[in-house]
């Protein structure tokens, strides 16, 4: 690729022989309106399936998921998020099926476009940001086909635009593959994961030992007797999301609230595990987070209670932090969901309820360690990931 880039320079590319075209001109738009029970194909895919700045599809579903007239479309086609622009969603079919409505579905006329460079240009910040420009409506404004297909772009010639393509989906091939990388690398951490916290690596399973999670410490709940007017100034608290996104409580994640002098509110303390109490869905119930800096005047957001370990003798924080969010506990929690529209878990069903395997510190701390490396890796995978996407989204805008 970098042998492209040396033959093409983008930064000082000459446009004078360049010509504008209408829309219209650059693409047909395919109108075929199928229902999904006489379509007679087996995938389906809507906007959700779609990612923002992604020109591939990376999940599908079936036509008896959905109803109503849908969009054909067959490969090389694009799908084109007509309803809120600015999500910039636009993607390459691989596949012979339905799409939905609330999408335009393009075809490059070869004549004009590069088939190949299309799915790029309409990526560019000028096509998206004109885009934008002319949708319609408030909560979910619409690109009107009338108003799109007289918009004018300009073009590089067939032979230019060819090399152009070649660049750009030479940097598509190195983002697919280290995407491929991180996804490989993921499952595999996953399964260590899975292996690691129940003791199936381990050369001493019948050392490790069991107990009750409520023998361990004492359980506390969060923020209590507050009003609305509370919040916005004040001390720091942990939010629900920095619990359920996080196995490590995000110092920089927090809102703040009034605390006065004297109140009795849990402060956090190093080692803490929290729990997120409540959900809308079981599956999200249950989630925990533990600290693993030395927090001084923060406290927990209402939503969810916390765990504080009498001692690290038996329970390593660091090692924490992976088992709680292990697949055994995961299931445990799930089973003890509570509610229909809103699920509740009881910190006093955690305590007398849930059992853990335990290896002695040592091996939790080697354990911890290990987990925490191929965390770091993944990390990695995915600061090379977004690099690499800069990079492409920066060729891209250079070309249109």
């Amino acid at each position: 690729m970098e042998a492209m880039l040396e033959k093409i320079d983008l930064k000082n590319l000459d446009k004078s022989d360049w010509l504008t075209f209408k829309f219209e001109e650059i693409a047909q738009k395919i109108s075929k309106t199928v229902k999904p029970e006489e379509a007679n194909v087996d995938l389906y895919v809507g906007l959700e399936h779609l990612d923002a700045e992604d020109i591939h599809i990376r999940r599908k579903g079936v036509p008896s998921d959905v109803k109503g007239g849908k969009l054909r479309c067959y490969p090389g086609d694009i799908i084109f998020g007509k309803r809120r622009a600015y999500q910039r969603k636009a993607a390459i079919v691989d596949f012979d099926g339905i799409c939905s409505a609330h999408a335009f579905v393009f075809r490059a006329n070869p004549v004009i476009i590069e088939p190949k460079l299309f799915p790029f240009f309409l990526h560019s910040d000028q096509f998206m940001h004109r885009m934008v420009d002319i949708s319609v409506g408030g909560l979910s404004p619409t690109i009107n086909w009338g108003d799109l297909k007289n918009q004018e772009f300009l073009l590089p010639p067939k032979d230019q635009q060819a090399q152009l393509a070649k660049l750009l989906w030479a940097m598509d091939d190195v983002i697919e593959k280290q995407l491929e990388n991180k996804i490989k690398y993921e499952l595999f951490y996953k399964r260590f994961l899975f292996d690691s916290v129940s003791g199936k690596l381990s050369n001493q399973f019948k050392n490790w030992n069991e107990h009750l999670f409520g023998e361990l410490g004492e359980s506390f709940g969060g923020l209590n007797g507050k009003t609305k007017k509370d919040f916005g100034e004040g001390s720091p608290y942990v939010t629900y999301m920095n619990v359920f996104s996080n196995s490590k409580i995000d110092p920089s994640k927090v809102d703040y609230v009034k605390i006065k002098n004297g109140e009795k509110q849990n402060e956090l303390r190093y080692g803490d595990i929290l729990i997120t109490g409540s959900s809308e869905t079981p599956q999200e119930l249950g989630m925990s987070s533990v600290v693993l800096d030395d927090l001084k005047g923060y406290f927990l957001n209402s939503f969810c209670f916390g765990f504080r370990l009498n001692d690290f003798k038996t329970l390593l924080p660091e090692y924490a932090r992976f088992l709680m969010r292990g697949e055994e506990v995961r299931k445990f929690m799930f089973k003890r969901a509570q509610g229909s529209t809103r699920f509740n878990l009881s910190k006093t069903t955690v305590k007398e309820k849930l059992k853990i395997v335990l290896p002695k510190i040592d091996e939790q701390k080697q354990i911890a360690d290990k987990l925490e490396f191929m965390e770091n890796n993944i990390s990695s995978f995915e600061s090379k990931i977004n690099s690499s996407k800069a990079l492409q989204k920066s060729l891209i805008n250079q070309v249109f």
